[in-house]
């Protein structure tokens, strides 16, 4: 598909959305740990391949455990597989356990530190480009674009556009993203509120009657 979206527009557009997302996320209260917790950049870093296609709640049930277990990246080094896996075998997924384990090995050899550059963070286990967007979003508050699928959805129905499962990787909606992202919001507040956003209204099921944007918004 190619670009469907007129740029003049969707600027002013843009900014309805972020300021609709944003405000109705100052009204809420999300209690999750890692939101709260002062812990160490590679427990962030852990904790968003614990987060991956997996429900947040589901990670809070079981977040203290595992980093009272977990509680240096020498132990992560030191475990299993299996028993990583064990570990989080209610998240699913337990491809996740190798990546866990494969993380706590780079990590363990770098001291516990998280490389600076963008690049390096995707290249360690498990990561990627949205885990290492969010996380220095979330961890060292840089004002930078990430995109899972739930991006996608409040984009594309927001705006008006099809989208499949290839649309985050074409180029003209990654600048959509870099442009919904160019905001002058607190990185972690504004990161957090689509992040909520997007589960608890525009998810995979949308609230459209509890959305603060529904009247500007093109979804049927």
């Amino acid at each position: 598909m190619d670009d469907p979206l007129e740029p003049d527009t969707v600027q002013s557009e843009l900014k309805i959305l972020r300021s609709g997302v944003i405000s109705w996320w100052r009204t809420q209260e999300f209690n999750f740990p890692w939101r709260t917790r002062e812990g160490s950049e590679w427990e962030a870093l852990v904790t968003e391949v614990l987060l991956q296609r997996t429900r947040a709640n589901a990670v809070k049930e079981l977040y203290r455990e595992f980093f009272k277990k977990y509680s240096s990246i020498e132990r992560l080094h030191d475990a299993s597989e299996g028993e990583i896996r064990d570990d989080i075998s209610s998240l699913g997924l337990h491809w996740r356990a190798e990546y866990l384990s494969s993380l706590g090995t780079e990590l363990s050899e770098r001291g516990g530190r998280v490389p600076e550059d963008r690049a390096d963070i995707e290249d360690l286990p498990g990561i990627g480009q949205y885990a290492a967007g969010a996380f220095l979003t979330f961890q060292r508050h840089r004002r930078v674009t990430f995109i899972d699928a739930n991006i996608v959805k409040l984009l594309g129905r927001f705006l008006g556009f099809e989208w499949d499962g290839e649309t985050r990787r074409k180029a003209w909606f990654v600048d959509l993203a870099d442009a919904f992202f160019d905001h002058d919001y607190p990185p972690a507040k504004f990161g957090y509120a689509v992040l909520d956003f997007t589960r608890e209204v525009c998810g995979r099921t949308p609230e459209c009657e509890s959305c603060p944007v529904q009247k500007d918004c093109a979804f049927p």
